[in-house]
């Protein structure tokens, strides 16, 4: 009876010891020290100037809502960012701003338009109609001129805004494919990444040098076919234009179909191919081997909490990126909705037609920028995504 009391005594003292000792290695502060300097070594790794340097190519309004990437913002999940709300209402601010600066474009418009519908109006007082005419074709000229100039600005803005999100993405993808390599997305970095580096360039000339030209091709004819009968080609501009959404649809559809496939495949096998390494380390060299496994725990955890953050911060920048440009060409459409608007009751149907071309052209250009900057947000996301799921499958 008295060495049974003895060994429970005995036990009960190792329990207590045992569960102390536990405690006290959970909450020691040696391995969040080890944790905070592993993050800290792989964030001097990576060479993040680079990427931060993109932002100072955004307007100084938006610099605040970018993420930061420093080790304290990184252990927080990102840091604290200002509210949606708050960003709505300076992306609101930015369109009536916006707004202000088009509106020379529009008072410009409604004066040709008012004086080609005046010009109309008095043709009966004139004794020689051909001297009405002549007045009402330069009007319209004037106006198709200030028509295919705002396009060109549109295309101006759009074509900067593609090359600076080409130039951030080709920065980005090779640190976003090296952190998927150190969580283990071995496969999945060797698949993605040389496609997305040729595909980014490959989509960006795509709709620079084909799409863009084809939509003012189709904008050109279009105008043609409403200055003279003569020289009607309404089924050619018809033609180009639905060439370029057709072009842009498959783009989008392609590239979106073979990032989610591959993104749903690969991190399968990565994740088999690191529960597999794990295993047989922790086997084949029982002491080391799980020393070397719970080392290799702590590498992967920082890796992946600074690609989630890397990875915030790529789609915080192309958003704001493309912010002000999209905000630009719309206050130019919205313009010209209004003009359209404005002169269709007291213009001749043609004048309101050219108004409707070039409203349909700026919605093309905006909707080839905001397409570009959605797949780049998408390959974004996807990458972040597979080093996640890859980490769980382990």
């Amino acid at each position: 009876m008295i060495c049974v009391k003895r060994r429970i005594a005995i036990l009960t003292i190792v329990a207590v010891l045992l569960g102390i000792g536990l405690n006290g290695q959970a909450q020691s502060p040696r391995d969040t020290d080890s944790y905070q300097e592993s993050l800290q070594a792989q964030l001097e790794a990576l060479e993040l100037a680079q990427l931060l340097d993109f932002a100072q190519l955004l307007e100084e309004e938006y610099r605040e809502y970018l993420p930061s990437l420093s080790l304290q913002d990184v252990l927080k999940g990102g840091g604290s960012l200002p509210s949606p709300s708050g960003f709505l209402g300076l992306l609101l601010q930015g369109l009536i701003g916006e707004l202000y600066l088009s509106l020379h474009l529009l008072r410009q418009l409604v004066v040709i338009g008012i004086l080609a519908a005046l010009l109309e109006r008095l043709s009966s007082s004139f004794g020689a109609k051909a001297v009405v005419d002549l007045a009402f074709a330069i009007c319209f000229l004037v106006l198709v001129i200030l028509g295919l100039q705002s396009f060109q600005i549109a295309s101006s803005v759009a074509t900067a805004t593609m090359d600076q999100m080409v130039g951030f993405m080709y920065s980005l993808i090779p640190t976003l494919t090296s952190l998927l390599v150190a969580v283990g997305s071995v496969t999945s970095a060797a698949v993605f990444h040389p496609f997305l580096w040729a595909l980014v360039g490959t989509i960006a000339s795509l709709v620079q040098r084909l799409l863009l030209p084809m939509i003012l091709l189709s904008t050109a004819f279009s105008l043609v076919a409403q200055f003279s009968t003569e020289l009607s080609f309404p089924k050619l501009g018809n033609l180009l234009k639905q060439g370029a959404v057709l072009i842009l649809g498959v783009c989008f559809i392609v590239f979106s179909g073979f990032m989610v496939v591959r993104g749903a495949i690969a991190p399968v096998a990565d994740g088999i191919s690191l529960r597999t390494a794990k295993y047989l380390t922790k086997t084949l060299i029982p002491i080391a081997g799980g020393m070397f496994a719970d080392t290799l725990e702590v590498v992967v955890g920082g890796s992946l909490l600074i690609k989630n953050a890397v990875g915030i911060f790529g789609l915080v920048m192309i958003m704001l990126m493309v912010a002000t440009p999209l905000l630009k060409v719309l206050a130019m459409l919205i313009v010209y909705k209004i003009v359209g608007a404005l002169l269709e009751p007291i213009c001749d149907k043609r004048i309101v037609q050219v108004l409707g071309i070039m409203e349909s052209s700026l919605t093309l250009v905006l909707i080839s920028l905001a397409t570009v900057a959605l797949m780049f947000f998408l390959a974004i996301t996807i990458l972040v995504g597979i080093g996640n799921v890859t980490v769980f499958m382990r």
